[in-house]
């Protein structure tokens, strides 16, 4: 597999996903599940542990909140995909649950060039789940609205598998995404230059994008 430029921003690769050679690409719109799987043998310390409040339901998470990792917030949602004049949110408990260093050698069966051979990868655990109305969902996942933060506070772009990577799966939201159901989903950032991801924002929403919830 091949990067042309994992280093894309969120904001473009929400609306953009270019698939590259066997199956990598750095996008943020839609999942592709297809493809030969990529495996992996290493094991990854936790450098963030994944306590705190878990309920779903309650009030309303207010913009800007500054949450532990673990916590639960209560937010809106606006998929992308609605047109730009559109007030309508649909409620959404997000949960940031772990970010965890990984190693290049996660990335053995992957093709690499030169400069991405030294970066770092970082995975990002989260969970969804919808305690209102039936949320549009069609290339549209929710989780894409995560953004990882690095020790530059600089949004960096996650990277899309087209095929399994098993050392941090990218799951799709349920399809219906109806009331009560929820799902947990990994986001794979590879870092240059020994950076770090130290903390994950939510701008689900319009209300969230200029003071987004973040976690750390």
């Amino acid at each position: 597999m091949k990067i042309a430029d994992w280093r894309i921003t969120r904001s473009f690769a929400a609306l953009v996903c270019v698939g590259m050679g066997l199956g990598l690409a750095a996008c943020g719109s839609g999942k592709s599940k297809q493809g030969s799987p990529a495996t992996t043998t290493a094991t990854t310390p936790s450098i963030t542990p994944g306590t705190g409040n878990s309920a779903t339901g309650g009030a309303k998470t207010q913009p800007g909140a500054k949450l532990k990792v673990g916590q639960t917030a209560h937010v809106t949602f606006k998929p992308l995909n609605a047109p730009a004049t559109s007030k309508k949110t649909y409620s959404l408990d997000v949960t940031v649950l772990k970010i965890e260093k990984g190693t290049i050698d996660d990335f053995k069966n992957v093709d690499l060039d030169a400069a991405q051979k030294k970066s770092t990868p970082y995975y990002v655990s989260v969970r969804v789940s919808n305690p209102g109305a039936e949320v549009p969902v069609k290339n549209d996942d929710p989780d894409i609205r995560f953004d990882g933060i690095d020790d530059r506070g600089q949004e960096q772009g996650s990277v899309t598998f087209f095929g399994a990577f098993d050392r941090c799966d990218d799951k799709s939201a349920p399809a219906p995404f109806t009331t009560g159901k929820s799902y947990e989903s990994c986001l794979t950032y590879l870092l240059p230059g020994g950076g770090s991801i130290q903390q994950v924002h939510w701008s689900g929403s319009d209300e969230y994008v200029l003071k987004p919830i973040s976690w750390s």
